[in-house]
C-alpha cells in the first residue's frame, strides 16, 4: 500500500467513525419519526445516494412482511409498484443468501419488472443490506438508490468501497433505530403521571413488538396468563384495548404503535353512574341526599350501592371510603 493508499484509508476511516458517532448522537436526541431523515442525510455525506428505502420486515414463505418503513426521496406509492413486481426482484434473494453483505443490484440490466420500476422511478441502481435479529427475527433492510448519472463524484454506478461501507453500518443502524425507540419511550413516560403499574412497548402495525419496558409482560400475563411474545395476543388500533385488568393506549408514531399500558385499578369495575355514587356515598351522603344531589330515585341509588358491595366484594360504607382515597378512578 503506498503511502497515499494508506492516507486515504486513514481518511475514509476517520469518516465512517465519526458518521458512527454522529448517528449515535441523533438516536439519542430525536424521537423515531425525526431519526429517519435525519440519519439519511448524515449517511448522504459519506456515501452517496438520491433516496432510500428503510425498513424493518420478517421473512415468510420467501416474501417480505414490512413492518415498518421510511421512504426518503421516494414517494409512498413506490411500495404499492415494488409489489407489482416483487417476484422479479433479484435484491430480496440475493441480500437474504448473504445476510450482513451489502449487495449491488443494476435496475436496468437485471430482470424486466425491475427494470420496469428502475424507469418508471428514475433510478438506475441501487445498494442494499439486510440485518436479521437472532432474537427477534425481525430484519433492518437499508436500499440505497442513484437515479442515472447522479453519483458523486463522476460515476453512476455504486463501487466496492459503498458496499463495504454498507455492509459495516447496518448493525450499528439497527441499534440506532433501538436506540430512537427506546428514547421515545423515555419522552413518552415523562409526559406521564407517576403510575406504578404502567408500562410503555413499541409495536408494528402487525402487532409484533419492537421494544418495551421491563414489567410490560407482567402487565400482559395479568390479562393473558398464557401469553408469550412476540406477537401480541389482541389486535390494537386508535381505540386500543379495555380489558378485565389492563387497558392499553395507542398513540402512533410513523408506521408504528406506541403502547402505553397500565393495570386497572380496583374500580374500573364500576359503571360510571357506579362510580359516581360511590364517591358520594364514600363521602358520607344518605342515600336520599345523593338522590338528591344525582337526581335519580333513593331506590336507585340502593340498588347501585347494593352493586358496588357485590363488585368490590366489600360491606359497609367505611370500607368504600377507604377503598375510593387509596385507588383512583379505574
Amino acid at each position: 500500500m503506498t503511502k497515499l493508499d494508506a492516507a486515504a484509508s486513514d481518511d475514509l476511516l476517520g469518516s465512517f467513525s465519526q458518521l458512527l458517532w454522529d448517528i449515535n448522537q441523533l438516536a439519542q436526541r430525536l424521537p423515531l419519526p425525526d431519526f429517519h431523515p435525519a440519519a439519511l442525510a448524515r449517511l448522504q455525506r459519506l456515501l452517496a445516494f438520491d433516496c432510500a428505502w428503510w425498513g424493518r420486515s420478517v421473512l415468510i414463505d420467501g416474501r417480505i412482511e414490512e413492518h415498518s418503513r421510511f421512504f426518503y426521496e421516494l414517494p409512498e406509492t413506490y411500495l404499492a409498484d415494488w409489489r407489482s413486481i416483487e417476484h422479479q426482484d433479484v435484491t430480496v434473494e440475493r441480500s437474504h443468501r448473504e445476510p450482513g453483505q451489502a449487495v449491488i443490484v443494476d435496475m436496468r440490466a437485471t430482470t424486466p419488472g425491475l427494470a420496469w420500476l428502475g424507469e418508471r422511478h428514475d433510478l438506475s441502481e441501487l445498494l442494499c443490506v439486510i440485518h436479521t435479529s437472532p432474537r427477534t427475527r425481525l430484519s433492518d433492510h437499508l436500499s440505497l438508490y442513484r437515479r442515472p448519472g447522479s453519483a458523486r463524484p463522476g460515476s453512476a454506478r455504486f463501487g466496492e468501497r459503498e458496499r463495504q461501507l454498507l455492509t459495516h453500518l447496518i448493525s450499528h443502524l439497527s441499534i440506532a433505530v433501538d436506540a430512537s425507540q427506546i428514547r421515545t419511550l423515555v419522552a413518552r413516560r415523562e409526559c406521564l403521571e407517576s403510575q406504578p403499574h404502567l408500562a410503555l412497548a413499541v409495536c408494528d402495525r402487525q402487532g409484533v413488538l419492537h421494544s418495551a419496558e421491563r414489567g410490560f409482560s407482567d402487565l400482559l400475563g395479568d390479562e393473558w396468563p398464557d401469553w408469550q411474545g412476540p406477537t401480541l395476543p389482541v389486535h390494537l388500533d386508535e381505540a386500543g384495548y379495555e380489558g378485565a385488568r389492563i387497558s392499553i393506549q395507542c398513540l402512533p408514531v410513523l408506521d408504528l404503535w406506541l403502547l402505553t399500558v397500565c393495570r386497572l385499578g380496583p374500580l374500573a369495575c364500576l359503571s360510571e353512574r357506579e362510580l359516581v355514587v360511590a364517591q358520594h356515598f364514600g363521602s358520607g351522603l344518605t342515600y336520599k341526599e345523593i338522590a338528591r344531589e344525582i337526581a335519580i330515585a333513593p331506590s336507585t341509588v340502593r340498588h347501585h350501592i347494593r352493586s358496588i358491595y357485590q363488585k368490590l366484594d366489600l360491606h359497609d360504607k367505611a370500607s368504600v371510603a377507604t377503598l375510593l382515597n387509596r385507588s383512583p378512578p379505574g
